[in-house]
């Protein structure tokens, strides 16, 4: 027979053993050294930290200063060339490396690894686009001609004093032989800068199979036409305040058969000249007969 404290200092005694192994194999198995974890170092840790800040601003002056090239330097002499405008910058990513060891001290370039550089290209493409995005539209740049604001359409009046407005259709509008009255072909164009400061040149055509035959080369009539004539084209003006109205008159007694009315666009921008053509379509439609039948 056992005693019951002699039971009781046997489980005691029990207990201590498996806590100290226990112990011994989570103190074994928490042991950084021994699953290969390198001990933390603080001023190794500081030094990696001001390097890789170094290296972000070095990064973002590089894309800068390439930005700044491309837009004052390069784009005012790469109209015919423009795939240069990205690809020079994107070369820019193999020298990165380079260029930190150039500029980077000794004790910052021993931190920089493959992490590093592909870090950086990402910081360098995406800084660069988006100062570039910024140089080259308003208020710093102008590389886009006017253009055609809110579609376009035909003002028609039989008196001169009350004016109706069609707007055109799958990019034509129509008349009917044998049509009256004034009509005038009715757009706007818009721009970041003042569209008035643009060169517009107005040719009217003839289209015959493939073959263009120059009828007039009309000008723009907005500036005569009375009040009722705006008030009825007010729905190709988005922006009134800024953009520029063009009226072209129709001219009289067109026969059956298609019209074209080109509008070339010669602006000069930021920082090289634009131009953009526009062509409008108008066809003169035969009068519909309609068939009628007596009964007897």
């Amino acid at each position: 027979m056992v005693d019951i404290n002699t039971a009781m200092a046997a489980a005691a005694a029990e207990r201590r053993k498996r806590g100290t192994g226990d112990g011994k194999e989570r103190k074994k198995n928490r042991t950084g050294a021994n699953m290969g974890i390198e001990a933390f170092d603080p001023v190794k840790h500081v030094s990696k930290e001001k390097a890789d800040t170094a290296s972000m601003w070095l990064v973002i002056t590089f894309a800068a200063t390439m930005a700044l090239l491309m837009r004052y330097v390069a784009m005012p002499n790469a109209q015919d060339n423009v795939d240069m405008l990205w690809f020079i910058p994107m070369l820019g990513i193999f020298l990165l490396p380079s260029v930190h060891r150039a500029v980077m001290p000794e004790r910052f370039v021993e931190h920089y690894t493959k992490g590093t550089w592909f870090k950086a290209s990402f910081m360098h493409i995406f800084t660069w686009l988006a100062l570039t995005f910024l140089l080259t539209n308003a208020p710093f740049a102008d590389i886009v001609a006017p253009q055609v604001d809110n579609g376009w359409g035909m003002i028609s009046s039989t008196d001169g004093e009350e004016f109706d407005h069609s707007k055109s259709k799958s990019g034509s509008i129509s008349l009917e032989e044998g049509y009256s009255g004034e009509q005038y072909v009715v757009l706007a164009f818009s721009d970041n800068n003042l569209a008035e400061d643009s060169e517009y040149t107005f040719t009217f055509y003839s289209i015959v199979g493939d073959t263009n035959t120059e009828i007039s080369k009309p000008v723009n009539v907005w500036a005569d036409l009375g009040s009722s004539a705006t008030a009825a084209s007010d729905a190709i003006r988005a922006h009134e305040d800024i953009d520029y109205p063009v009226a072209i008159k129709v001219p009289e007694e067109l026969p059956v058969g298609t019209y074209s009315l080109v509008i070339e666009v010669v602006e000069d921008g930021d920082p090289w000249e634009n131009s953009r053509t526009v062509e409008l379509t108008l066809t003169v439609d035969a009068p519909v007969v309609e068939d009628s039948t007596e009964e007897n």
